[in-house]
């Protein structure tokens, strides 16, 4: 069999990164707070990469376009969705960067990462995406492209992980200055004390186009050229999702390809560019990571307050039940915008959503987060137990000081009463008065462990 060859290929390449801000705020749930006013602060004092000739500009992303596709990335009335963040190369002033590394034993030609995007999003995560224009006259096989894509993923984040990081830092800058509402506690991770490597570009999602190829379209079933690259999840998994004759789409766990034939036939949906596909999957892979990272926070926070609530005395208890009390409710509200959120109405992307979110394990991810939402349940309900014996503790020592107190009274009184028809030496009166309060207190005592075990 004559091995495949394609012209060009265009690869999507697209990550997760945490951003640390997972707001909580009213304003932007009502469209209240002027993002205008957000990306102009942002903007004062751009990010310059003198080693890469580029600067990072700030804006938001306009939606009119997504709503033509059926793809409701904002709320109904809106002009823009997150914020996002965009490279500008100083010479060319094309958002764009040159790749200084060597591919002359595969490619004739440079490479270089285009349409470089920074999405931001309320829930704590970001995507940084990117793409890369792959040619060669001569073809380049399955096996060359999987050579490329992994010397391209390598350079992604050796590349965009600072960048990344930069970004997120001047975010949380931003959320301050503007007060914009967001969850603060202790066992949330700060952005200075995390390992670059687990919250920034931890692992990439690689989307390859290839258009108007013949061979491709003569094949009942092109995808399977490709089986050994998208990482199927089983034998019979090489399948096409795509409801429309000009286009086949096909998912792996961490690569997904997109064949598209044919001039535009008038119509929208049929007619829309690849680039709302490779959106759709953006948001899909920051939702999960969402998840992700805050089932290890979750996980986190039981596993601190189960170690420590024990010793806690009974003033940081309150605190403690406060904080928790504030994070679940937090976690609840995110998780219920979340379950809430519709990102399209056209059926062959809500078809596409579903089977991202199936591969991708999202709902059973989103089940066991629930399960530990319950566990701070029972947590709390741990905490209000504590504080209950607390406070019952210091009672009784306040009652058993008084009841020494009351002892030490009475036996003054048995002396003073005694002692002019038998008198007593000074000495074992002390002595008695002693043994009787140290018996009553003991007696005191065990009468309360015994009360508090029944």
């Amino acid at each position: 069999m004559v091995e495949q060859k394609f012209k060009k290929i265009n690869e999507f390449i697209f990550a997760p990164f945490d951003t640390f801000v997972y707001c909580n705020d009213d304003r932007l749930v009502f469209g209240e707070l002027n993002k205008g006013e957000l990306i102009k602060y942002l903007n004062r004092e751009p990010i310059s990469l003198d080693n890469r000739n580029i600067v990072i500009e700030w804006l938001c992303e306009a939606c009119d376009d997504f709503k033509i596709s059926k793809g409701v990335f904002v709320p109904p009335g809106r002009e823009s969705s997150v914020v996002m963040a965009q490279v500008v190369n100083k010479e060319t002033r094309n958002n764009e960067i040159e790749i200084k590394e060597d591919f002359s034993n595969i490619l004739p030609n440079s490479l270089k990462f285009k349409n470089i995007y920074f999405y931001f999003y309320e829930n704590g995560t970001g995507t940084c995406s990117a793409m890369v224009e792959i040619e060669k006259n001569e073809g380049i096989t399955i096996l060359e492209l999987e050579e490329i894509s992994e010397k391209l993923n390598k350079l992604y984040k050796e590349v965009f992980e600072d960048i990344c990081f930069q970004l997120s830092k001047k975010y949380i800058d931003a959320s301050r200055k503007f007060k914009i509402s967001h969850l603060k506690l202790d066992f949330l991770p700060k952005i200075d004390q995390v390992d670059k490597y687990r919250y920034f570009i931890p692992w990439t999602h690689r989307v390859y186009h290839i258009d108007n190829d013949k061979n491709l379209q003569d094949m009942r079933n092109p995808g399977e050229l490709f089986r050994t690259l998208i990482t199927p999840t089983s034998v019979m998994d090489i399948k096409d999702f795509s409801i429309y004759d000009n286009r086949y789409i096909y998912f792996g766990w961490g690569h997904s390809l997109i064949f598209t034939y044919g001039d535009e036939d008038g119509y929208s949906q049929t007619s829309r560019p690849v680039y709302d596909y490779i959106r759709l999957v953006e948001i899909a892979q920051a939702k999960w990571e969402f998840l992700d990272v805050l089932t290890d926070v979750v996980n986190y926070s039981i596993i601190t307050f189960q170690k420590h609530y024990k010793k806690m005395k009974l003033k940081r208890l309150q605190k403690s039940i406060n904080r928790i009390r504030n994070f679940r409710n937090g976690v609840n509200r995110i998780l219920a915008d979340f379950r809430g959120i519709k990102i399209t109405f056209d059926t062959e992307k809500r078809i596409l959503l579903d089977e991202l979110h199936e591969r991708w394990l999202t709902n059973k991810i989103l089940s066991n987060l629930e399960d530990n939402i319950d566990r701070i349940e029972e947590l709390l309900d741990q905490l209000y137990q504590r504080q209950k014996e607390q406070r019952e503790e210091s009672l009784n020592t306040i009652a058993l000081l008084f009841t020494i107190v009351g002892v030490i009274e009475v036996f003054g009184l048995i002396f003073s009463i005694i002692e002019p028809v038998y008198p007593i030496n000074p000495v074992l009166e002390i002595v008695f008065l002693i043994i009787g309060t140290i018996l009553v207190g003991l007696m005191i005592t065990f009468y309360i462990k015994m009360a508090t075990k029944g």
